[in-house]
């Protein structure tokens, strides 16, 4: 078959499918993964834990890069790509429910809110659209805050997103209207308007909150706490390099790498700095937490475990690769994927192998527990369904 059918080919079958309709509301679960993270502290926790060994169940093929996490709701993934589309699939079947393309390249991870979703675009006149998935031909708003690559935080009523303008916004969920902005980078007692000279720095850090507060990095250097429901300023920590990875919130600290490799504990309330740790190696990816120890991979293949208490290493595991990509902690197992193409299950106590999987490509997406399927993405288009074989 020439490359000219192929192409024809796939074009038609796009075609076929082109929009979503659903015809039953989805209904909300306790499995559910319904933003970057898993929940508003962004701790990569999932609800249940699966025991490998593993079983592939089915191979999606989503014709373009994916850089977000998947979402699940409702026996439902919701997948971004890197070519602009939202698309549907069927978790049981891996077969696609249907797709819908947006102006540009999806980079963040959407935010699901009831039937709909939140999706961030990286470039294009309208970056963040509020979007029907039963019926993807709706949008319930739409508006241009410059390019967003970091994933919307959901909390309550309000959307907060941050953007590689440098500011951070906070908008009503139901219109899209504009609560407040905090702009990075600029003095404090102006309000200049976008179209105006860069404010700051990219932040390509997403948004975190203990309840209080909404945190994140920037390329600046600084991690920001702001108050929630003004926007004010609480405090800022100078870190002395770039954030890119989101900050996780557990008790009453922020957790941050950099990617001057350098792991930070800060107080949630006054920005004060409780520990550093020295992963060795610049820190890209997010981190995972649970009660007692947080887990960070590094740019040199190394995945950390830090006690929460006083940053101090419990176990450090080797990888052949960089670790660009947070952990999943599920119950007493990690679940890490790697560039070398290889999704690791470790003992979140020990660091042992327990077991692994040979992936389809490189892994940058952190994986997704939903009931009895493991989700694991791979940078170059694909994600497969495993399941416990035992």
């Amino acid at each position: 078959m020439t490359s000219a059918i192929k192409i024809l080919l796939l074009s038609l079958l796009l075609a076929s499918c082109s929009g979503i309709r659903i015809d039953r509301a989805f209904r909300a679960g306790p499995n559910d993964w319904t933003l970057y993270g898993g929940s508003p502290a962004r701790a990569n926790i999932a609800a249940v834990s699966l025991k490998p060994p593993f079983e592939e169940v089915w191979e999606y093929n989503a014709l373009a890069g994916i850089a977000a996490s998947p979402l699940v709701r409702d026996s439902m993934v919701v997948i971004a790509t890197l070519n602009s589309e939202i698309q549907v699939v069927n978790l049981t079947t891996g077969k696609r429910l249907g797709y819908v393309a947006l102006e540009s390249a999806i980079a963040g991870t959407p935010a699901l809110d009831g039937d709909g979703a939140i999706v961030p675009v990286a470039g294009g006149d309208v970056t963040l659209v509020s979007l029907s998935l039963r019926n993807s031909s709706e949008r319930n708003w739409s508006i241009d805050l410059g390019p967003i690559e970091s994933s919307p935080l959901l909390f309550d009523d309000a959307v907060y997103v941050t953007t590689m303008e440098g500011i951070a916004y906070c908008l009503k969920k139901k219109d899209g209207s504009e609560v407040w902005k905090y702009a990075t980078g600029t003095d404090e007692r102006r309000t200049p308007q976008r179209g105006t000279p860069p404010w700051g720095k990219p932040v390509r850090s997403s948004p975190a909150t203990d309840g209080q507060s909404i945190f994140f990095g920037s390329d600046d250097g600084n991690l920001y706490a702001l108050e929630k429901a003004s926007g004010s300023l609480k405090w800022k920590f100078n870190a002395g390099a770039p954030m890119f990875s989101t900050p996780v919130v557990s008790g009453k600290n922020v957790f941050v790498g950099t990617l001057g490799g350098v792991f930070y504990c800060i107080d949630a309330s006054t920005g004060a700095m409780r520990w550093q740790y020295d992963a060795g190696a610049p820190i890209y990816g997010s981190a995972a937490a649970n009660a007692q120890t947080a887990f960070v991979g590094a740019s040199d293949g190394s995945c950390h475990a830090i006690d929460l208490a006083t940053g101090k290493r419990v176990w450090k595991f080797q990888t052949k690769s960089g670790v660009n990509s947070a952990p999943l902690v599920a119950g007493e197992l990690l679940y890490w994927g790697s560039m070398d193409r290889t999704l690791y299950v470790l003992d979140a106590q020990s660091g042992n192998e327990i077991w692994k999987y040979d992936a389809l490509g490189r892994i940058k997406v952190p994986p997704v527990i939903w009931g009895e399927f493991l989700l694991v993405t791979s940078e170059d288009k694909y994600i497969v369904a495993l399941r416990p074989t035992l």
